[in-house]
């Protein structure tokens, strides 16, 4: 029972279609509304990458695939770290996107701040984040690109 394969292989399979079906709705090739993403296509479509690649990683481990589970696992966490990166930066320049847009109402007697400072603080809070997701994403996608471009030894 310790090899049973039939779980890693069945929730790689639906990652990858779902990760797969979530990339062809952002692409607009299977008809989506806009209203149905909380944030734009494209970091849709990294994040659903995201989801194939950690399917296709899974589904790597399962299948006598040695050579592609360390191709597939990098595609994977640089997918995610890409996405995550690109989110974080994108909340940033946005202050948050739609959804902090909205006011909340404040509770009689309760010490309420201004709309400024929590503009203020939302556009701090997503640049702290931001900045060194950036960073660590730039690193690792020259790591990933000088692993592909590196010839071996003769």
């Amino acid at each position: 029972m310790a090899d049973d394969r039939r779980g890693p292989l069945v929730i790689g399979v639906l990652a990858a279609l779902t990760g797969g079906l979530l990339f062809l709705a952002a692409g607009d090739v299977v008809p989506v509304p806009d209203k149905t993403f909380g944030a734009p296509r494209w970091l849709v479509s990294l994040f659903a990458l995201g989801f194939f690649f950690g399917g296709a990683y899974l589904l790597a481990w399962v299948l006598p695939t040695p050579r592609m589970r360390p191709v597939l696992g990098g595609a994977s966490v640089l997918a995610f770290l890409s996405a995550v990166a690109l989110l974080m930066t994108w909340m940033a320049l946005t202050g948050g996107g739609p959804a902090l847009e909205r006011p909340i109402a404040a509770r009689p007697g309760s010490i309420a701040f201004s709309p400024a400072v929590g503009r203020v603080v939302t556009y701090a809070f997503f640049w702290l984040f931001a900045i060194p997701l950036d960073a660590l994403a730039l690193v690792a996608w020259f790591i990933a690109l000088r692993w592909l471009v590196r010839r071996p030894a003769p």
